[in-house]
């Protein structure tokens, strides 16, 4: 009697079957996204704005593909995430699946800190990877701001991009004051005694 052992090909192709149908709806959404392209590109990661508090700060604009390049980004997300699932390093879906959740969360934190009030950020989250996009006051709020996202929950990598804010424009120099009414007739007075003493005088 042949002793009853597990056959590895037989529990790769049980764990395969189980990951179809994730791995089918992460397809076929973006497949979808891809064939609804508009014109102007399409946008496979999650993009939003966090602060708006430099207003001389540029807009950032969301990360846009062409359609071609769509449709390949799609398709080798879907065989990462496949390969992923298999090997046991992501959830069924890959890691793509939780971006818009992650990028929502860390958007709601950095608005809600009163230390990044006064920044222009813009972030965008592909693979639990967030990238931080736009202005910042100075130093200490970059890499306050860096480490607060590096904290975050589920958040793997940080990408820094972020800027200085432009310097502010000096304040324009104050016009001199006009003498008061005063100090003028004062003056015309004194020069009226001045020209009449050299009138008596000559």
């Amino acid at each position: 009697m042949r002793p009853c052992t597990a056959d590895p090909t037989s529990n790769a192709a049980h764990a395969t079957l189980r990951l179809l149908p994730a791995v089918a709806v992460m397809f076929l959404a973006c497949s979808n996204l891809v064939s609804a392209a508009p014109e102007q590109g399409v946008q496979l990661d999650p993009f939003a704005r966090a602060t708006a508090g430099d207003p001389a700060c540029p807009e950032v604009p969301p990360p846009l593909l062409d359609a071609a390049d769509a449709r390949s980004a799609a398709h080798a997300r879907v065989e990462r995430g496949l390969r992923c699932a298999m090997d046991g390093t992501c959830a069924p879906g890959g890691s793509y699946r939780r971006d818009p959740q992650i990028n929502d969360a860390v958007r709601a934190a950095i608005a809600a800190d009163p230390r990044f009030a006064r920044t222009s950020v813009w972030l965008t989250t592909s693979r639990q990877w967030v990238t931080l996009q736009g202005c910042v006051r100075n130093g200490r709020a970059h890499r306050a701001l860096v480490d607060f996202v590096r904290a975050q929950p589920d958040v793997t990598r940080v990408f820094d991009e972020l800027r200085p804010s432009a310097p502010a424009a000096p304040a324009p120099h104050a016009a001199p004051r006009a003498w008061p009414a005063r100090r003028a007739a004062f003056a015309m007075m004194q020069r009226a005694h001045r020209t009449a003493n050299e009138t008596e005088t000559r």
